[in-house]
């Protein structure tokens, strides 16, 4: 009983164990009464106040938040802040851009967010850019209702009945790699002959395959590597770590064409080895830690178009910044 008025924290307020678990004199009267007694005192401390309520999320936690976070953010947030714009609190919408305020309380033609978010799909000025997709109607629907009323951060969401419901929303899938399935005996053999595991990343099979070789990392070579090449498409991930690969094997998997993450911790891969790298226009996880690559090698990397995390650690290379907004370590 005691866990359930101290659930979330508020009942506790008004009746809560003493220390070492044993009630007091007014706590055992309380638990004392019958269940419908106590019920009916919890009803009228709630209603009095002495219990205070659960607060009623804002409109604009409820409702406007989620928006930037799925349409905005990616550009205009903690990690990429376009024209020093950030939406990824009311704090840094209210702030704006390095070229002013983005929208005016109460005035929706004096504001510049809302005349972007409205423009046709074609206008260069359009936001969201780069061909993502537009906020729906009721989505700029909701964003007028609250810069209309005055773009409060703290106005509840029953403030605004008459506010669209957001309809839940399903992403189409994207495929990684082409369906396994149809070629499940050959990737069997091929998992027999060279003796590395061939994984679906998911039970998605356009989700890909992943070379896992944690096993037997020994059994993994440059001629293991060379003979996945009839399945070179279907492979998005690759743990190699301390295996016997070398730069020729790394010239093996430059046809890997959906690889999306390669793991070469303690490897004898070079410098020279990583220029077969960028022929990877898919990669965004690799790791190279304790291997002998250097600045120079990881300065081809540079030109890597998707390439979000790198380690370097036990390297001699230092950090870098890359176009993708690398994160090394």
């Amino acid at each position: 009983m005691a866990s359930w008025l101290n659930r979330g924290g508020r009942a506790g307020s008004a009746f809560r164990l003493s220390s070492g678990g044993q009630p007091s004199s007014s706590e055992a009267r309380f638990f004392a009464q019958p269940v419908v007694a106590r019920l009916l005192l919890m009803g009228s401390l709630l209603s009095s106040g002495a219990i205070p309520a659960r607060a009623e999320p804002t409109f604009f936690t409820a409702r406007i938040a989620p928006i930037f976070e799925q349409h905005c953010v990616g550009c205009h947030g903690p990690e990429k802040h376009k024209a020093g714009l950030r939406v990824d609190s009311f704090e840094n919408v209210m702030r704006g851009s390095e070229s002013g305020e983005i929208l005016k309380p109460g005035d929706l033609k004096a504001s510049e967010l809302f005349r972007r978010i409205t423009l046709p799909a074609s206008d260069d000025e359009v936001m969201p850019s780069d061909g993502k997709p537009l906020l729906s109607a009721d989505e700029i629907t909701l964003i007028r209702l609250w810069i209309e009323s005055g773009a409060s951060a703290t106005r509840s969401l029953a403030e605004y009945p008459d506010a669209p419901v957001p309809k839940p929303t399903r992403q189409a899938h994207v495929p990684l790699a082409p369906d396994w399935t149809p070629r499940a005996a050959e990737i069997a053999a091929l998992e027999k002959e060279i003796g590395v595991k061939l994984v679906p990343r998911s039970k998605i099979p356009t989700d890909g395959l992943v070379v896992r070789t944690a096993s037997a990392p020994q059994r993994c070579d440059d001629a293991a590597l060379s003979k996945l090449a009839p399945i070179a498409a279907l492979i998005v991930d690759a743990e190699l770590a301390r295996t016997k690969i070398t730069d020729e094997g790394l010239k093996a998997m430059a046809t890997w064409e959906n690889l999306r993450k390669l793991d070469l911790t303690r490897t004898s891969i070079t410098s020279d080895g990583l220029s077969a790298c960028a022929a990877l226009k898919k990669l965004e996880v690799l790791n190279l830690t304790d291997t002998a690559v250097d600045d120079t090698g990881v300065a081809r990397l540079k030109e890597m178009p998707m390439l979000q995390r790198l380690w370097l650690f036990g390297t001699k290379a230092a950090p870098v910044e890359l176009p993708a907004k690398l994160a090394a370590h």
